[in-house]
C-alpha cells in the first residue's frame, strides 16, 4: 500500500514521456516527409526545364557578357562581382511558377564542350564546389539526401537530348536545423513536464495511501466500536439466562442504548454507500428556514434540560428549496456533534443564505479540523466522525457549501442555504 505513490508516479512520468516521444516521432517523420516531398517537387520541375538548355544557349549568354572585353575578363569581372549564379538564372529558369516551397539550383555537371562546363561552373559553383565534387564522383540519377561540409541537400541529376549531364539540387540545411531545434526544445519540455507529472503522481499516489490507511483505521475502529455492544449485549444476555441479573429494567436500559449506538453506526455505513452508488435522489420543496430548524431540535429538548444546555437562536425569516428528509438528516447529524461536544451554550444563527451552528467547545487542534469532515478520519477520542461526513455530502449534494471554523471560543459550522 506504501509504494503506491511511487508506482502512480512511475507511471504518470512514463506516461507523459511515451506519449511526447511519440509527439515529437510523428512530427519528425510528417515534416521531414514534407521537406523532401516539396524538395522533389522542385528538382523534378527544374530538370524538366532545363531540357531546354542547349549549348548554343549558354554560348550565347556567355558572348554577351561582353561584347567589348575579352572573354576572360568578361568572367573574371562576372565571378568577382556576383557569389553564387546558376543555370536558373543563365537561362531564365522561374521556378516561382510551380507550387513547390522550395527553388531548385540547376548545374550543368558535363557537356560535349568541356569549356562550357568549365564556365558554368565557375559561375555557379563559388558556394557549391564540394557538392559538384561529389556529384561527379556518384550516381545521382534518383533522388538522394546528402550532406556535404555540413549542409544538407536533396540531389537528382539528369541527362537531356543534348546529351548535357545537368543536376538540381535543393539546400535544406536551414528546414533540417530548425527541426533539430525544435527537437530539442520539445525533449526539454517533455523532461519538464515527466519530472511535473510524475511529482504529481507522487502527490496523487501519497493522498491514496493516505486514504487507504485512514480507511483501514476506520474499518477497524468501526468493527471495535459494533464489537463492544455486542459483547456487553451478549454479556447481559447470558446473565438474564442464568439468572445472574436480576434488575431487568436497568438491563434494558442498557441493551436498548447499546442496540441504538449499533443502529446508528450501520445507519451512517449505509448512507454513505448509497451516496457513493448515487442511489440518493432528492425530491426538493420550498422549506421555512426558522420552522425547519425548530423541527430539527425538538429531538434535542432533553439533551438540552439533562445537560442545562443554553440553546440561543437567532433566525431571520427565510425559505430555502431542499430535500426536507435528506437535509433534516445533515443538520440532525450537525446539531448531534454541537449537542454532544457542547460544555454550556449552542447558538443557531440564520440569516438568509448562511446557517451558522455553534458551540463552546473544548480546544480542538488544527490537524483534527483539517480532516473533521472526512468520511474514514478517526480523530484521538476514537470517534469516526461519520454523522459530519454525511452530512458534508448531502449538504453538497444540495449544491450548497459548508466549512468548520473555529471562533469566537468555540467551532462553528457555516452552511450556504
Amino acid at each position: 500500500m506504501k509504494r503506491s505513490k511511487y508506482r502512480i508516479a512511475l507511471l504518470v512520468g512514463s506516461v507523459v514521456m511515451i506519449t511526447l516521444l511519440l509527439f515529437i516521432l510523428i512530427f519528425n517523420m510528417v515534416s521531414r516527409h514534407n521537406i523532401k516531398t516539396e524538395a522533389e517537387s522542385a528538382i523534378k520541375s527544374a530538370l524538366k526545364d532545363a531540357d531546354i538548355i542547349s549549348d548554343t544557349d549558354i554560348m550565347d549568354f556567355i558572348s554577351s557578357l561582353s561584347s567589348e572585353q575579352s572573354f576572360e575578363t568578361a568572367l573574371k569581372n562576372l565571378v568577382n562581382s556576383i557569389e553564387n549564379i546558376s543555370l536558373n538564372s543563365i537561362l531564365d529558369i522561374d521556378p516561382s511558377e510551380d507550387d513547390s516551397l522550395y527553388s531548385a539550383n540547376v548545374i550543368l555537371l558535363s557537356s560535349r564542350d568541356n569549356k562550357i562546363v568549365e564556365t558554368i561552373n565557375m559561375l555557379s559553383s563559388l558556394n557549391y564546389a564540394d557538392l559538384i565534387s561529389w556529384c561527379k564522383q556518384n550516381d545521382t540519377t534518383e533522388l538522394i539526401k546528402k550532406e556535404i561540409n555540413g549542409k544538407t541537400f536533396y540531389i537528382q541529376s539528369k541527362i537531356n537530348d543534348s546529351k548535357d549531364e545537368i543536376l538540381a539540387f535543393v539546400d535544406v540545411t536551414g528546414e533540417y536545423d530548425m527541426i533539430n531545434r525544435i527537437n530539442i526544445t520539445f525533449f526539454i519540455a517533455a523532461v519538464i513536464i515527466c519530472i511535473s507529472g510524475s511529482f504529481a503522481g507522487y502527490l496523487l499516489g501519497r493522498k491514496l495511501d493516505q486514504t487507504q490507511l485512514i480507511q483501514k483505521q476506520f474499518f477497524e475502529n468501526t468493527s471495535h466500536e459494533l464489537k463492544t455492544p455486542l459483547t456487553t449485549i451478549r454479556g447481559y444476555a447470558e446473565g438474564i439466562e442464568k439468572g445472574v441479573i436480576t434488575d431487568y429494567q436497568r438491563t434494558g436500559r442498557v441493551i436498548n442504548a447499546q442496540v441504538e449506538h449499533m443502529s446508528t453506526l450501520v445507519e451512517g455505513i449505509l448512507s454513505i454507500a448509497k451516496l457513493e452508488s448515487g442511489a440518493i435522489h432528492l425530491n426538493k420543496e420550498d422549506l421555512s428556514v426558522p420552522d425547519f430548524i425548530q423541527d430539527c431540535l425538538m429531538p434535542f429538548e432533553g439533551i438540552a434540560k439533562s445537560r442545562s444546555l443554553n440553546v440561543e437562536l437567532y433566525l431571520a425569516p427565510g425559505t430555502v428549496n431542499a430535500d426536507p428528509s435528506q437535509l433534516e438528516h445533515a443538520i440532525t447529524n450537525l446539531l448531534t456533534n454541537a449537542f454532544k461536544y457542547a460544555l454550556s451554550t449552542i447558538k443557531i444563527i440564520y440569516q438568509p443564505g448562511e446557517l451558522i451552528i455553534w458551540n463552546d467547545i473544548m480546544d480542538i487542534s488544527d490537524e483534527e479540523l483539517c480532516h473533521i469532515f472526512d468520511r474514514f478520519y478517526t480523530g484521538k477520542n476514537g470517534n469516526t466522525g461519520i454523522g459530519l461526513a454525511l452530512a458534508k455530502e448531502i449538504i453538497e449534494l444540495h449544491g450548497k457549501t459548508i466549512s468548520a471554523v473555529k471562533e469566537n471560543g468555540g467551532l462553528s459550522f457555516r452552511i450556504s442555504l
